[in-house]
């Protein structure tokens, strides 16, 4: 069975990691390699000290300073606002279908589980005016006035009419006015990632993604994703999941210069599975688990950002595990080989995932379902 939590502190005192703290300043220059952009500064490998020094600083805001509680009538004036803008973005919607609902911070999936998010105001069976039997699901930030969520309730595919590069060139443009000035599309620090499903055997759709960063280091969750169908000539889904830029600047304080070195999170991560597992005959490989090629990053899931007393967003190792046995599968039917995950604070060594075979240790925050900081 995994250590528990209090085995992790006791073992993060052993390590003697010093918590550095700097003020949020987000520049860095990019690369591009293949169909990648990735920053040019050499990935932080981290520094071992010899005190443990905990500071963890008071954080000024919290989602309520940008997102107020309306009543009644500024809701539906403001989800009329939502209307025009979807009308704008998407000129050939069939305006008469939408009908908006203002769904606040605290709301329940469809499994029943409670999440926490930014609130929106959400559009479903959203249908077109012509040339569509699909109908739409579509979400607007009512503060932000901006569509963060577009996307069919059926999927319809079949041989492509346009090229990969136009495809990729019609979801940049697509994202840029969507987004309107300051889009990340612009943005010299943003990561990019890019993929022809098509050309690799896959559906006939190009992806794209940007994910923001600061200080050289990649948010896991702040990012706006695209999928282009080649077949219809037109966006087929399309995600934007960019915090506000003051409440997550507000929310990045700590020093993206990793205490716990990558070898030593490793040392962490085979210190615990050891307990269990024979390790030279589970013959573990290491991977990261994101389209930005780095393990280190910010974790930023919703439970944290919009909890009602923030903390600073943690500094992470998050690692993918391989197998001996998960690889040769691979091999064999083509199914994904990655067969673990792994999270550590760099700068503290409090681990808050670990998940390989039957072992699994989530840190929840209290919140249970699809939104769980994971």
């Amino acid at each position: 069975m995994v250590k528990r939590k209090e085995n992790f502190l006791a073992l993060t005192a052993a390590l003697g990691l010093i918590f550095v703290l700097i003020t949020a300043g987000c520049t860095a220059g990019i690369d591009q390699q293949g169909d990648r952009q990735v920053h040019k500064a050499e990935q932080a490998t981290g520094k071992s000290t010899g005190t443990l020094q905990l500071q963890i600083p008071e954080v000024s805001v919290s989602w309520k300073d940008f997102y107020p509680d309306y009543d009644d009538r500024t809701k539906s004036e403001i989800i009329e606002k939502a209307k025009d803008e979807i009308m704008r973005v998407f000129p050939d919607i069939d305006g008469s279908t939408l009908n908006g609902n203002w769904i606040g911070r605290e709301r329940y999936n469809d499994a029943g589980m409670k999440q926490i998010g930014s609130p929106y105001i959400e559009f479903e069976n959203v249908t077109y005016k012509l040339g569509e039997g699909r109908n739409y699901k579509i979400r607007v930030d009512p503060d932000q006035m901006k569509i963060t969520y577009y996307s069919p309730n059926t999927a319809q595919y079949g041989q492509p009419v346009i090229s990969y590069n136009e495809a990729k060139q019609k979801a940049i443009e697509f994202i840029r006015n969507a987004q309107g000035e300051d889009s990340i599309v612009d943005d010299p620090d943003a990561n990019s990632y890019f993929r022809d499903s098509f050309s690799s055997g896959g559906i006939p759709v190009t992806y794209v993604v940007y994910y923001k960063t600061c200080n050289g280091v990649t948010y896991q969750e702040n990012s706006v994703s695209l999928t282009y169908d080649m077949r219809r000539d037109k966006v087929e889904r399309y995600f934007d999941d960019l915090t506000d830029p003051e409440l997550l600047s507000s929310l990045t304080v700590l020093s993206p210069e990793p205490d716990i070195t990558y070898d030593e999170a490793i040392q962490v991560l085979e210190d615990m599975i050891s307990e269990k597992y024979n390790l030279g005959e589970e013959g573990l490989e290491y991977t990261t688990l994101s389209n930005y090629d780095s393990p280190l990053s910010w974790w930023d899931n919703d439970n944290l950002v919009y909890a009602n007393d923030p903390k600073p967003l943690s500094l992470v190792w998050d690692i993918g595990m391989t197998s001996t046995e998960s690889r040769k599968e691979y091999e064999e039917k083509r199914i994904d080989p990655t067969c673990g995950s792994f999270r550590i604070d760099a700068h503290t060594g409090e681990v808050t995932r670990l998940v390989y075979g039957e072992d699994i240790f989530v840190k929840t925050y209290g919140y249970k379902g699809s939104s769980n900081p994971q």
